[in-house]
């Protein structure tokens, strides 16, 4: 999963100026990307205790662990899909009903960038897609949601993509549902104070005319 490393890389680090659909796509990746790692990666080691230098050596492992962290992405990205739109609803103003159609776009954009992963369905992107179209036309029945209550549902998708067997994880669901709602409101405080919402909503759906 080299690719979805590389992006981890200085990703609390100040975050650079958001006023762009590519700054915008760069910063939803490498959070995403985050969250599908760490979450996944820091809760079988935590899990494992002591003995998990000898279960991550293991060759089996590693090709589970690899596929549970592609599986944690889409889940992740929808979530952090619906922290963007959230912010961008104010700004956007009486276009703010183009916003899930336009983050959509842009999360097939970022999903064209990666193949299939391997030992998954074909139509893995596809799913992906369909999920983040959901999970956006769901917050548009409503104001934005608390960033808090996020997690709730979604984080399920990724608590049952752990490698995991489920004896082991039964009663830790509380702890993924902790670690994403901490990580959405650090990344929603990233996004709101690195983000020029006039210039990025005006690069997403076009200037305004008088």
């Amino acid at each position: 999963m080299g690719v979805l490393d590389n992006l981890l890389q200085g990703v609390f680090s100040k975050p650079p100026a958001i006023a762009t659909v590519a700054e915008l796509m760069q910063f939803m990746d490498s959070r995403v990307s985050f969250l599908a790692q760490k979450g996944v990666v820091e809760f079988c080691r935590v899990r494992a205790g002591v003995h998990w230098e000898k279960l991550f050596g293991e060759a089996e492992f590693q090709q589970e662990l690899t596929r549970s962290r592609w599986q944690a992405y889409p889940p992740a990205f929808a979530m952090i899909a619906e922290v963007i739109e959230g912010v961008l609803r104010e700004p956007a103003g009486i276009r703010q009903r183009q916003l899930p159609a336009v983050i959509a776009t842009l999360s097939k954009d970022i999903f064209r960038k990666y193949p299939v992963p391997e030992g998954l369905a074909p139509g893995f992107w596809d799913e992906a897609l369909k999920l983040v179209r959901e999970k956006l036309d769901q917050a548009q029945g409503g104001p934005p949601r608390p960033v808090r209550e996020i997690p709730k549902k979604t984080a399920r998708l990724i608590f049952d993509a752990l490698p995991l067997h489920e004896d082991v994880v039964t009663n830790d669901y509380d702890y993924i549902f902790n670690f994403l709602r901490m990580n959405l409101l650090r990344i929603h405080e990233d996004f709101t104070r690195a983000a020029d919402l006039p210039l990025l909503v005006e690069d997403l759906l076009g200037k305004t005319t008088e």
